[in-house]
């Protein structure tokens, strides 16, 4: 997929929206979109009700015209194709609201989430997924956003995944800043950032990536010290 195909990422991710009218795009595709680093191949999108309304999303999809559905688990994930570009729709894990954003995708509007928004969830995935791909969106998006308002994002993280943080209490944002700090994703061996989706050339040394994860962190563990 070229550059250029992205666009038909987004489009069909736009169509979507229109099925499932309060659907957002997240995921590499909204961080592709903000930070501009790469491209992306998928269109995964988070419903906040999706278990409360599960088979009306199914079957409007079903319905629709290009759609294929390939894997579905009841209440809280559909995924499938539209238009041939693999799509996702899951429920939203937080109770809190994302904060997001409209786009215009040629004459459609795509909700994303905001810069900092999709920062904030990368910055989430990095702790619970341990994927390359997370740290590699968070470091592009960091340095959009800049480290210190980054650093922030980061940092308000108890805030908005209040409800995820486990036994114990233990703060969200300390323990994302700790793993930033020192990135160990589990399928680095198998990820050559150098033919990494159209990655941009300064992101295609993992240590650079490291050591932007690396800035932010620790920015984040001074902030939490000195409240």
């Amino acid at each position: 997929m070229s550059s250029n195909d992205f666009g038909q990422v987004l489009a069909a991710a736009a169509r979507l929206q229109e099925l499932v009218p309060d659907a957002v795009l997240v995921g590499g595709s909204a961080a592709a979109h903000h930070a501009g680093h790469r491209v992306s191949f998928d269109a995964d999108h988070v419903v906040a009700d999706l278990k409360s309304r599960f088979d009306e999303v199914l079957a409007a999809l079903e319905d629709t015209e290009g759609w294929i559905t390939s894997r579905v688990t009841r209440p809280v994930m559909v995924l499938g194709r539209l238009d041939g570009i693999e799509t996702g729709v899951r429920n939203l894990i937080r109770s809190r609201p994302l904060e997001v954003e409209e786009i215009r995708v040629g004459d459609r509007t795509l909700r994303v989430p905001t810069l900092a928004e999709i920062a904030r969830i990368k910055a989430w995935l990095c702790l619970i997924r341990n994927a390359t791909r997370d740290y590699l969106d968070f470091a592009a998006l960091a340095d959009r956003l800049g480290e210190e308002e980054a650093a922030s994002v980061v940092g308000s993280l108890d805030q908005y995944y209040v409800d995820q943080i486990g036994p114990g209490g233990r703060r969200v944002a300390t323990q994302v800043a700790k793993q930033l700090a020192d990135p160990r994703p589990g399928d680095l061996a198998e990820v050559d950032l150098r033919f990494y989706r159209q990655l941009e050339p300064r992101w295609q040394q993992w240590e650079a990536v490291a050591a932007a994860c690396g800035r932010v962190a620790v920015r984040v563990l001074e902030g939490l010290v000195t409240k």
